[in-house]
């Protein structure tokens, strides 16, 4: 009798303290997914470059104002200076990470200050290398120099952007890959590398230059990108990732789950067309992101669910 009455009084003290150990552990999830929707601070700074991810920055931005943040966006020449900005602000990230190499020099020099976002892609497949027109023969990096012609009406010259941007410190070492040592990369502004392109472009004129996608100009002028058969731009495909201050995410909680789940529903087809909007039908950029935030109110509702704002 007492041998049953003890087993009985041990089952539910276990029952008991299993009870309390399963409701702290409710309670544990509620509290962490309620801190993760507290807004934090309301100021937040999103740089981004010109070509390269206006699109989906300002929708972004737009997605965070609607959840009751202070968001300002601030346009960069290159990817240096974006790495910079978002390493001193703990207020800031960006949405233009190219890994798993691209800027991996960015990292090294700043990564100390930063974390970046990888469990979900903005986008999946993103090339970097050499592109020319459909236009002209060449396949491969490999036949930059078996194209006699081509090469001297190029004077051999490759194309490229601002020196601070990730493909161009790639392509200086493609080019000690490939033995490519009569040729030049061209610096300049991305405005100037375009206006290049448009140029020679109208004239049927052959032209190398640094590319990657997504980019409105491979629909705009009818681009392609040049095999690499040494893997020289890496082996792995690229992607691109936000890129968060490394104190983000603990001053502003809601702001880095939005940024998150936009990142897990980002589609590119919706970014190719916002581009086509703003580079190619030269729409207001703020305005097309604005409309695609009012096009997509239920998405928008669901990225900035649960946020305790204090709009």
């Amino acid at each position: 009798m007492f041998k049953r009455r003890s087993v009985r009084w041990i089952g539910m003290a276990f029952i008991f303290i299993m009870s309390i150990a399963l409701t702290a552990c409710g309670q544990s999830d509620s509290d962490s997914d309620e801190k993760a929707m507290e807004m934090g601070g309301k100021e937040i700074e999103i740089p981004y470059t010109s070509d390269g991810s206006t699109a989906r920055s300002l929708v972004i931005a737009e997605v965070l104002k609607e959840a009751g943040y202070d968001v300002i966006t601030t346009p960069v020449p290159s990817s240096g200076p974006m790495y910079a900005s978002v390493a001193q602000n703990s207020d800031a990230f960006h949405a233009s990470g190219r890994f798993p190499d691209v800027d991996d020099s960015y990292m090294q020099k700043y990564g100390k200050d930063l974390m970046v976002y990888d469990e979900e892609h903005l986008i999946d497949n993103a090339p970097v290398g050499l592109a020319v027109p459909k236009y002209m023969s060449i396949k491969s990096i490999a036949q930059l120099d078996d194209e006699v012609n081509m090469a001297k009406e190029v004077g051999h010259k490759i194309q490229g952007t601002d020196p601070r941007n990730g493909v161009m410190k790639q392509t200086n070492a493609v080019l000690d890959d490939y033995d490519l040592d009569d040729w030049q990369l061209e610096e300049a502004s991305d405005e100037e590398m375009l206006k290049t392109l448009e140029e020679k472009y109208k004239k049927q004129e052959p032209i190398i230059i640094t590319g990657w996608q997504p980019h409105w100009l491979f629909d705009t002028f009818k681009m392609k990108m040049l095999d690499d058969p040494n893997k020289a731009y890496g082996n792995e495909k690229k992607h691109i990732d936000l890129v968060f201050n490394k104190d983000f995410k603990d001053e502003h909680p809601a702001a880095y789950t939005i940024a998150t789940r936009i990142a897990k529903d980002w589609d590119k087809k919706d970014e190719d067309d916002l581009m086509k909007q703003i580079f190619i039908d030269k729409k207001n950029a703020e305005q097309v992101a604005q409309d695609y935030v009012d096009d997509h109110d239920r998405q928008v509702d669901d990225w900035i669910s649960g946020v305790n704002s204090n709009k």
